[in-house]
């Protein structure tokens, strides 16, 4: 016998809830029901009014998407991701001018008169990156999912990689990593480097200060 199970990850831009089904087991000790089958996901970003929905395969290509873009805004390299399914795709955009990624989800590929998209700010899709790994880290929801995440396959890897590349895995998730990111993204990059020994010293003071005279004692008579 199965039970309706729900659960919610939030971060503070993003909210992502699921409902589904756990099966019933026997003396079963795991302080909570696995879900194992997903009835209903919602995305929601937080200050923008519309709402995504769709079940298992809209929470893949959700998964495979993201990982996918966010490897590829970091690391610079093309990460193309194919759906064997054309149904709930979903891609992702940057507008440079802005400086936006741009969320684009179709319930069906083929028909491009009608898909939704939401523009994210760094901050939002990163915090979109984190509510997702808190549902993959997840081991009572849908442990099957683990298997939507993967590291960025070797023909798409550089030679040589940056130091942010290095000190970090090319696959879904680690907040430490996205903060990095962020914070990298927004640092202002100057336009020049100067040379500290070329920039104009202050000019000593050499006026030296008058020192006064020492009072010299009288030597006193018998002395």
């Amino acid at each position: 016998m199965s039970q309706l199970v729900e659960r919610v990850y939030t971060s503070p831009n993003c909210i992502l809830s699921l409902q589904g089904f756990a099966q019933e087991e026997k003396n079963n000790q795991t302080p909570l029901p696995t879900m194992s089958v997903v009835s209903l996901v919602n995305l929601q970003i937080v200050g923008h009014p519309l709402t995504l929905q769709g079940g298992l395969v809209f929470l893949e290509h959700l998964l495979r998407a993201t990982s996918a873009y966010c490897q590829q805004f970091l690391s610079g390299l093309p990460h193309p991701v194919e759906f064997a399914d054309n149904h709930h795709h979903i891609s992702f955009s940057f507008i440079p001018e802005r400086k936006r990624h741009l969320l684009t989800w179709q319930p069906e590929k083929d028909n491009i008169e009608k898909q939704w998209q939401i523009e994210l700010t760094t901050v939002q899709l990163f915090d979109l990156l984190d509510t997702l790994d808190q549902l993959i880290v997840d081991p009572y929801t849908l442990p099957q999912l683990r298997d939507e995440v993967k590291p960025l396959p070797r023909h798409y890897k550089r030679g040589e990689k940056n130091p942010v590349e290095q000190s970090a895995p090319a696959a879904l998730g680690f907040v430490f990593f996205a903060a990095a990111a962020v914070v990298l993204f927004l640092m202002p990059h100057p336009s020049t480097i100067k040379d500290p020994n070329q920039e104009p010293r202050p000019p000593r003071n050499e006026t030296s200060q008058p020192v006064a005279p020492i009072p010299l004692e009288t030597p006193k008579p018998g002395q």
